[in-house]
């Protein structure tokens, strides 16, 4: 039995067993955004994975603080492999060592996209990571895509 779930586990890491819940949300792109009075008019990549490491950034952009959307999980596998080159799980490991050091904290995650309008509109340092087509939707400013 256990070496049918792992042959089964395996062909669909491998791709080869296509599950079509999952599949049939695949993302466009993932973009990085901000409410409307934010005033940047844009991110690089450089400091979007700096804001989501839990570093820093310097000057006027010293105040800013990332948020995550509870995302279907391919976004989040976008964003953070895209991004960071890193996977969920690896990021994970990452905040609890950063935790556990006392160094930092992960992004708060916000429940869906309306909690996030609300976390945005009252806040301008806040940043949040999201598919295009919900932050298109919403009118949200883009710092960042990819």
């Amino acid at each position: 039995m256990r070496t049918l779930a792992r042959l089964l586990l395996a062909a669909v890491s491998a791709g080869l067993l296509a599950i079509p819940s999952l599949r049939a949300e695949e993302p466009g792109s993932v973009v990085v955004v901000a409410g409307h009075a934010n005033t940047l008019a844009m991110l690089s990549r450089e400091e979007v994975t700096r804001l989501y490491i839990g570093e820093r950034l310097e000057g006027d952009k010293n105040q800013l603080k990332a948020l995550e959307l509870d995302v279907p999980p391919w976004a989040r596998e976008v964003f953070y492999a895209r991004l960071l080159g890193r996977t969920p799980v690896q990021m994970r490991a990452l905040w609890a060592r950063l935790v556990f050091s006392g160094k930092g904290r992960p992004p708060r995650i916000v429940a869906n996209v309306d909690a996030a309008l609300k976390e945005l509109e009252g806040n301008a340092s806040l940043v949040v990571f999201m598919p295009a087509d919900k932050a298109a939707a919403a009118q949200l400013k883009p710092l960042f895509a990819f």
